[in-house]
Parts: structure tokens; sequence; C-alpha cells
């Protein structure tokens, strides 16, 4: 495996992985969902206890990738499937556009549509949740290489939201430019 195929599983699957990791536990950390000083294996088991808070509630109410990302099945695992399945929906929806036949569309009638987007849809879901053989190309790339560029992905980002300061919403991060812009440090606000 050349330094190439390290880049491109980096750019591709561990900085977004640190991204999306950060997002989801800055959310939980700053809902007061984690604690902070929680280790790994406090932070799994209070993961679980949300996981079946997240099955018995049905609210349509709150963060759509958080509910997500649980759905999945939270954690690594659930954080990669989620990954995977938001990259292959968006390129099915930017090949849509820029290929768009309405004839060919309708070729089949109305119902032939609504089966090949459920059996697309269902495809692309069971696609996400292979997605340690989505991601390497084949040709010579190592699955577990992907896999750990993956997990120290995941890890970094929850360190990154352990250690940072809390942003549970957009308005908070909108009050945090707005106080830098007026030369004015986040501690002194308060």
């Amino acid at each position: 495996m050349s330094i190439l195929d390290w880049l491109e599983a980096i750019i591709k699957l561990g900085i977004p992985m640190s991204v999306l990791g950060w997002l989801m536990f800055n959310w939980l950390y700053g809902a007061g969902q984690l604690s902070r000083e929680a280790g790994h294996k406090a932070i799994r088991q209070r993961l679980d206890e949300l996981k079946k808070q997240h099955k018995t509630n049905k609210s349509k109410h709150g963060n759509y990738l958080y509910k997500q990302w649980l759905f999945f099945g939270g954690g690594f695992y659930g954080l990669a499937v989620l990954w995977t399945l938001l990259v292959i929906e968006i390129r099915e929806v930017i090949g849509f556009i820029f290929n768009f036949d309405l004839a060919a569309l309708l070729a089949n009638g109305i119902v032939g549509l609504f089966v090949n987007l459920v059996v697309s849809q269902l495809g692309n879901v069971v696609a996400a949740f292979m997605w340690f053989g989505y991601w390497p190309d084949g040709g010579g790339s190592s699955v577990i290489i992907w896999v750990g560029i993956a997990y120290t992905g995941y890890l970094l980002g929850i360190h990154l939201a352990r250690e940072g300061e809390s942003m549970h919403s957009l308005a908070d991060l909108k009050s945090r430019i707005r106080l830098r812009r007026q030369g004015t440090n986040d501690k002194e606000a308060e």
C-alpha cells in the first residue's frame, strides 16, 4: 500500500470520521448526556442507554444526524455507516441531477419508478452497512488500514469533543464568532 493510498484513506474516511465524531460527541457533552470525565467504558454504557431510549422514543423532534447515528447502532460502526450512506446518497443525487432523463424515469410507469427507488435505497443501506468493503478500491488497498484510519479518526473526534468547549447549537457558534469579531474572549463574556 503506497503513501497515496494512506492519504486517500485519511481524506475519504479518517478526517470525516473525526469531524462527525466531534460533532456527535460535542452534542452529547453539550446537552449533558455524557460527562467529559467519563472513560471509554462509561461512554459505551451511556451510548447503549441512549440507543435504548431512542428505540422507545419515536419523537419527530431533535437532531436528524444524531437520530440516524443511533439508528445505525451509535458508536464507531454507526458513525461509519452514517458517513458511508451520506456519501452514497449525495453521489446518487448529483448523478440524478446531471443525468436527468424524464422519459427513462417513467419508462416503466409510476409504480416501476417507486419500486426502483425503494430497491435502490435498500441497496444503498446495505452498501453502507458494508462500509469497510465500500471504501477500499480493491487495487491492493488493505481493509485493515481503512478500518484503522477510520477508528483513529473516530477516537480523535471524541478526544477533541471532550477537550473542547461545547457548541450545542448554531446560535452558540454565531455568538462565539460575534464575540471574537468584537475582540472579546469567551471567558470574559461569561
